[in-house]
């Protein structure tokens, strides 16, 4: 039998019935709070002392839920057992499954292979080691001993030079000096007009190795003298190792002062003179077609007398003067050139240029 259900109506309350009294202004906080509101429930007379019943609808009018399960479904629910389940913890961990073999065998070969490749990396280092240390050693022995070969070469240079400073005598002069069978006749004419004699060497200014025509033997030093005066000495090692002094360079050897050649001009004879050459476009009395011969301007060390030496052009001679002026430029190149004045020249300054003696002032090897 259904219930019956109670009316709930809303009442209106008249305002102007209630009662204002003076305002007052309360400082409210949680607990003020918390107090008026139990004050207010116990004070309210309003409230009606009659008790009411919630009523629920019948579940079997209404469905609660979308889904009713069935008494089987809570019956079915299985229990876990924990003996169960610990049974499958050490069957899951000894589950035999198969092993792949061939990742053991290629780890370990090549594991293998890096320990031979180390070794044998550590043999070839030591190996190596022990070469670099022979070498080094070696090295090191060479260049000691070409230290102490080099300083016994400047001690022997040094002496020589100062022992040819310090002769007095052509014979005693003679040991020190290179070629010394040609080279004698020479100084004892040179000395002849000017008597030989000591000047101690002072001390060594310059002394450097030098290669001339691929020749590594020779040596150039600067030393000053007891008068302070400067000279340039080329020096050659023998092969036995004892050096010896270019004497025709230290005093620039002429056959004849220049100064005289140039302004007595002997004929019918040849000399070797040892000349600054440079190309020059003077023609003149034999010498004026241009289209025959070619010039050179020719000074001498110490002089301020020129003379125009000419070659036939096309000739051998022109043609080695021309290059080794070309290799220096067009600029003023030290030669020995063989002069000789033809008797019946009519030209003042011309002389003939018969033969390039030597493309420097130093022999290398004897002349002819």
């Amino acid at each position: 039998m259904a219930r019956k259900e109670k009316r709930i109506e809303l009442r209106t309350v008249d305002e102007d019935a209630v009662e204002f009294k003076t305002p007052v202004i309360r400082l409210k906080n949680d607990a003020t709070e918390a107090r008026e509101i139990f004050a207010r429930l116990g004070a309210s007379s309003d409230v009606s002392s009659e008790r009411h019943r919630l009523e629920i609808p019948n579940h079997e009018d209404f469905e609660i839920r979308t889904h009713q399960p069935g008494i089987e479904a809570i019956v079915e629910v299985a229990v876990p057992v924990p003996e169960v389940l610990e049974e499958a913890w050490g069957t899951q961990a000894t589950d035999p499954k198969r092993i792949a073999w061939g990742w053991f065998a290629l780890v370990g070969s090549i594991i293998a292979a890096a320990i031979i490749w180390s070794l044998n990396q550590v043999k070839t280092a030591d190996a190596k080691a022990e070469k670099l240390r022979t070498t080094t050693e070696s090295v090191i022995g060479s260049d000691a001993q070409a230290d102490q070969e080099a300083g016994n070469l400047i001690d022997r240079i040094d002496a020589t030079t100062k022992a040819f400073f310090e002769a007095s005598t052509i014979t005693e002069l003679a040991r020190y000096v290179r070629q010394p069978e040609r080279v004698r006749p020479l100084m004892e004419r040179y000395y002849a007009a000017a008597p030989l004699s000591a000047n101690p060497h002072l001390n060594t200014k310059l002394l450097q190795p030098i290669t001339i025509a691929n020749r590594a033997n020779l040596w150039v030093t600067a030393v000053e003298l007891d008068d302070h005066k400067s000279h340039n000495l080329i020096v050659e090692i023998l092969p036995n190792g004892e050096p010896r002094i270019d004497w025709e360079t230290f005093v620039c050897y002429q056959p004849m002062k220049w100064d005289t050649f140039a302004t007595q001009r002997p004929t019918g004879t040849s000399y070797d003179f040892r000349l600054y050459v440079e190309p020059d476009n003077f023609f003149s009395h034999e010498f004026t077609d241009s289209k025959r011969w070619f010039c050179f301007r020719l000074t001498a060390m110490d002089s301020d007398e020129t003379l125009f030496g000419y070659a036939p052009i096309g000739g051998e001679i022109c043609e080695q003067i021309a290059a080794l002026l070309n290799q220096n430029h067009g600029r003023k190149t030290s030669l020995i050139l063989r002069l000789s004045i033809p008797v019946g020249l009519q030209s003042r300054t011309g002389v003939i240029i018969e033969k390039l003696v030597s493309p420097r002032w130093l022999y290398l090897d004897p002349p002819e």
